[in-house]
């Protein structure tokens, strides 16, 4: 410490310090007002949006519930004026008048696709369609007989004076969805003549485009926000086109997936609205059925005035929401905005803030600085008589004129044997004697160090190593005057310190790994080679448990043993399968052992591990290696045998079947009745050993591929017309969804054909468990991009028995089948004319049951293999991109 009474100058950063300490709270401060004046415009403007979303919102409730309530009015007024005319089934007159009005309202209203009168026993009287912008009278030889729909037989059982009206959906037209889509609704009343006779059942289609439309321009300003959807949680409109009539398309997303949250909230309400991290949500219900019923009871009786009533089962179950979802980003008053209108007033604030703080500081630190150096110089005084510290006071000659009794037994001298000596002379080593000396001579504070190491003699010509505490005074005109030295003696703990820096030095440069944990199973130590090889930094594991390692593919058990073993106080060594910060598995050689206190308890684990991973490496490739090997030449074997089979048996199996076919052309007359039979059996069993024989060909020699480019759908409609006879033998229903706009393939074609045609094949037999009804097959295609290009994806789905898992691994083994006939060779086949062109097959479990068969070509698979290293299938199906826009046809 330097000690100056004549001037002891402040520095910056003793101001700056200072100034920190006084404008910090205050800065704080006007952020905190700052934050608090923004947070009352954001709520502020978030009250505005709510209301205005709820208006919104309330807007287009209000007018789907028009809109729903002007065709119940159109439909009760249409059934009042048909149940005027008598006998319309029955006179020609009647019938034309009634259709020349529905004809007249259709071309007014320009809203219904269909207007229909239909009798009791479901026979078309009156039919009226809207096509093309034009309304038209159906001839009566055109109309049809629907008795057996659904819709005429739930409109037949409505009571009189009951609207029927059906789901929101889609017209389907040949069981197809009609092209352009048409949303469609179908209202229905009975028709009772004056009487009370019920004559039949009016229909009206109304096109639920009118209504989606109205829906979007009465909710124009939110029209980038607001939704539609059913009681499902299904699109009807969307800001998103094609997020809309997912539940007619098969497409799995609804908004209660989407935001799970919001919609148990949304779904467990009529109306409401809240904030989450997602946004605002504002919404309302609307119960169609129960609409179209007080509309109903309103035009028969417009005087009636409908209350709110308790809603039925059938009419609660099916409704529509209408919400409106805010961003979070547009949630609330813009940051930006309000700083631009703020910033000069804050600025100018905090501006005055840091003067203020600035002078303040001055002048805590002058009088800060006058009370301290007072008291230092008391304590000081008093602390050098009663220390138990080394102390001694020098003049600028470097003569002792002050020592303690602590320094006099440290270093075995006497009093009177110190004082008025040169303690250079006298205590400092030869070899330092004259650096010492030239600190003792310099007089500029700031070129020597306050507090240093340095050793000292004892009488005994034994070397301590003190640490010096130097305090220095000077006279008025600045010269150096004294020094006073406090020292403690660091002798022990320095050879103590360079015991264990050695230490620390091996351990941290250490090609192993060491980890030291204690018993609470924290680690407190990680070495350099541990990050390097975990990617983890210190920071991040230190205090963290080692399961953070754990990739699962060791068991309980052996971790169990491992605890055991060192909580018993032994050693425990083995091999780990860990996992890195990146995922990545490694493997580790591990031997940990406890660490014990002075009393013999357990208090940390000590892990020192190597990285194996690579020699692991090598000997999985050395035992695969050996494998493929040896199945190769098992394989290479059995393929000269079947190649010697084949062509040993063809030519005799050729004569066969040519004498089976011109005895079962012959008509003998001593011929039983069976024989004829009998030669057809032996025939298909020729032909069945031909097929194997072809087979077994196929695979003992493999042609070279003649690649060209293709187009994957025409090739898999060709497969699909060349196996169309076993398809139609096993009864199955196949479907086809191809991808449009799919790339062309640079492949073998005939390879190809017979790569899908065993699988569509394959997918057949597999069905045969089903009811003929219920068996099915469906093929779809979709692009993948991939980090090595673009793929085409095929998958073959069927619903049949499904895939043992036992024998999952053995399915593309050749001569492996589990039919009772086969050779079981066409997966493998499959297989080889796969990876022939680059790609990959598997076959997986279906989640709705059946086995899907997965194929995966690149499109340049035959060019990418002559240009570049051929990488695994695994591999290219790594990191990919579907492409999911889809049609398809069946």
């Amino acid at each position: 410490m330097d000690t100056n009474p004549n001037a002891t100058p402040l520095t910056f950063w003793s101001h700056f310090r200072e100034f920190m300490a006084i404008f910090a709270p205050l800065a704080i401060s006007l952020i905190a007002i700052a934050s608090m004046h923004y947070y009352a415009e954001y709520k502020a403007k978030q009250v505005t949006q709510g209301d205005s979303e709820i208006l919104n919102v309330d807007l287009g409730r209000r007018t789907i519930t028009t809109d729903i309530a002007n065709v119940v009015s159109d439909l009760m007024f249409l059934a009042e004026r048909t149940g005027q005319e008598k006998h319309l089934d029955r006179i020609e007159k009647p019938r034309r008048n009634i259709a020349e009005e529905y004809l007249v309202f259709a071309r007014n209203k320009r809203i219904y696709d269909h207007i229909r009168f239909l009798n009791t026993n479901g026979r078309e009287v009156v039919r009226i369609n809207y096509t093309g912008g034009q309304s038209h009278v159906i001839p009566k030889k055109d109309l049809q007989d629907k008795s057996q729909r659904y819709y005429f037989r739930d409109a037949m059982n409505t009571r009189r004076g009951e609207v029927y009206m059906s789901p929101l959906d889609l017209n389907i037209e040949a069981g197809k969805i009609e092209q352009p889509i048409k949303p469609m609704v179908r209202f229905a009343t009975p028709v009772f003549d004056e009487q009370g006779n019920k004559q039949g059942v009016l229909f009206l289609n109304y096109l639920g485009d009118n209504l989606i439309r109205r829906f979007k321009q009465a909710a124009i300003n939110i029209s980038d926000h607001i939704q539609l959807v059913n009681n499902d949680g299904y699109w009807i409109s969307s800001p998103n086109p094609e997020d809309e009539w997912g539940f007619m398309f098969n497409n799995n997303q609804t908004f209660g997936i989407r935001y799970p949250g919001a919609w148990r909230k949304i779904s467990g309400s009529d109306m409401g609205q809240f904030v989450t991290e997602q946004g605002m949500f504002t919404y309302t219900t609307i119960y169609p059925l129960q609409i179209s019923r007080v509309s109903a009871k309103k035009s028969i009786n417009p005087d009636m005035v409908v209350g709110k009533t308790e809603l039925k089962p059938s009419v609660s179950n099916y409704y529509w929401k209408i919400i409106s979802h805010i961003q979070p980003a547009a949630l609330g008053a813009s940051p930006s905005n309000f700083l631009r209108r703020n910033l000069l007033l804050y600025s100018t604030l905090l501006l005055l803030l840091g003067i203020t703080s600035l002078y303040l500081a001055h002048a805590r630190l002058r009088h800060r600085q006058a009370v301290a150096q007072n008291e230092y110089e008391k304590r000081f005084r008093n602390t050098l008589e009663e220390i138990q510290l080394a102390a001694v006071t020098l003049n600028s000659n470097s003569k002792i004129v002050f020592c303690n009794d602590f320094l006099l037994k440290l270093t075995g001298w006497q009093r009177d044997e110190v004082l008025g000596h040169d303690w250079i002379e006298l205590f400092v080593p030869e070899s330092q004697r004259r650096e010492t000396r030239q600190i003792m001579q310099t007089d500029e504070p700031t070129l020597t160090p306050n507090i240093r190491q340095a050793e000292i003699l004892t009488r005994s010509g034994k070397q301590l190593l003190i640490s010096w505490n130097l305090t220095r005074s000077w006279n008025q005109e600045g010269r150096l005057t004294s020094i006073t030295a406090i020292g403690e003696d660091i002798t022990e703990r320095y050879r103590a310190q360079e015991d264990l820096r050695k230490l620390s030095r091996a351990v941290e440069q250490s090609p192993s790994v060491v980890m030291i944990v204690n018993r609470k199973g924290e680690i407190e130590y990680v070495n350099p080679k541990f990050c390097q090889i975990t990617g983890y930094r210190p920071d991040e594991v230190i205090g963290k448990n080692p399961k953070i390692l754990k990739s699962g593919e060791t068991s309980s058990k052996e971790y169990k043993a491992l605890w055991n073993t060192l909580l018993s106080g032994g050693i425990w060594r083995g091999e780990l399968h860990n996992k890195k910060k990146n995922g990545e598995l490694f493997w580790e050689a591990a031997a940990i052992s406890p660490v014990r206190d002075n009393s013999g308890q357990i208090t940390h684990f000590l892990a020192v591990k190597e990285d194996i991973t690579e020699r692991k490496r090598l000997e999985h490739e050395v035992e695969k290696h050996n494998r493929e090997l040896a199945k190769t030449h098992a394989l290479a074997v059995v393929g000269r045998m079947a190649n010697m089979i084949a062509h040993d048996l063809r030519n005799p199996l050729s004569s066969i079947k040519m004498t089976l076919q011109i005895l079962g052309k012959q008509k003998q007359a001593h011929w039983h009745e069976d024989n004829h039979e009998l030669c057809q059996i032996a025939l298909e069993q020729v032909r069945y050993m031909e097929d194997m024989l072809a087979d077994l060909l196929t695979y003992s020699r493999p042609d070279t591929l003649k690649p060209e480019w293709i187009t994957i759908d025409k090739l898999l409609d060709t497969a699909i017309g060349l196996v169309q006879k076993k398809i139609d033998e096993y009864g199955v229903e196949l479907s086809t969804c191809y991808q449009p706009g799919l790339p062309t393939l640079y492949a073998d074609a005939t390879k190809l054909r017979q790569v899908f045609s065993n699988l569509i094949v394959n997918a057949a037999q597999s069905t045969e468990q089903q009811p003929t009804a219920n068996r099915q097959i469906s093929v779809h295609t979709r692009l993948l991009l991939t980090e090595s290009g673009p793929r085409i994806q095929v998958e073959i789905h069927d619903n049949g028995s499904g895939i043992d898992p036992a024998q999952h691994e053995n399915l593309f083994e050749p001569f492996f089948t589990t039919r009772a006939k086969g050779s079981g060779l066409g997966l493998a086949i499959v297989k080889r004319i796969i990876e022939q062109h680059q790609g990959s097959v598997t076959l997986q479990e279906h989640d709705d049951g059946g086995t899907r068969a997965v194929v995966i070509l690149p499109t340049n698979g035959i060019q990418a293999r002559d240009n570049r290293p051929t990488e695994t299938a695994a591999k290219n199906s790594e990191n990919v991109y579907p492409i999911t826009a889809q049609s398809g046809n069946s």
